[in-house]
């Protein structure tokens, strides 16, 4: 009887302790988190590793977070949308990058704030924005620069590289 009492109250210890990795996985993750702020737009020619999720940063502080992410296939586009802090104000010629946490860290959003007047309102698009840098495409620029093979005289006829 005692045995079966031990067992009762271990499986119930492992259930709570589920219970609460379940909870910390679930609100790190900001899917329970509503929306606080207002939305702005991002487009992007590539979207990199940027999913519902992400954070977005100015100055290196948290003050949204990325909330949806299409293709458009009208212009080839990833379109972005970003949850901003209703207490955050972004200017309308403020820019948005997407960066990393060091050479092989997590990617988040990083907006450089500007300084024109005027704010952006719920659903404007930044004007400014760039995509990820590839490591595979800046290493493959290195190892094999464009422009090589044969070179041209003044003549403009063809010069093998290795005469």
């Amino acid at each position: 009887m005692q045995r079966n009492v031990l067992e009762t109250v271990m499986g119930a210890v492992v259930l709570l302790a589920a219970a609460a990795f379940l909870y910390i996985v679930y609100g790190a993750s900001g899917v329970s988190a509503p929306s606080s702020g207002y939305h702005l737009i991002m487009r992007l020619d590539s979207g990199g590793s940027i999913t519902p999720g992400t954070d977005v940063r100015a100055a290196g502080v948290k003050v949204g977070t990325v909330v949806k992410q299409e293709f458009d296939p009208k212009n080839f586009q990833a379109v972005i949308t970003l949850d901003i802090d209703k207490n955050v104000q972004i200017d309308t010629d403020a820019s948005a990058n997407v960066d990393q946490d060091g050479l092989l860290g997590n990617s988040f959003v990083a907006v450089q704030l500007g300084g024109d007047d005027t704010m952006m309102k719920d659903g404007d698009t930044f004007k400014h924005a760039t995509g990820a840098l590839s490591l595979s495409r800046l290493i493959g620029a290195v190892v094999s620069p464009t422009g090589g093979g044969d070179k041209k005289d003044d003549g403009g006829a063809a010069v093998p590289a290795n005469p």
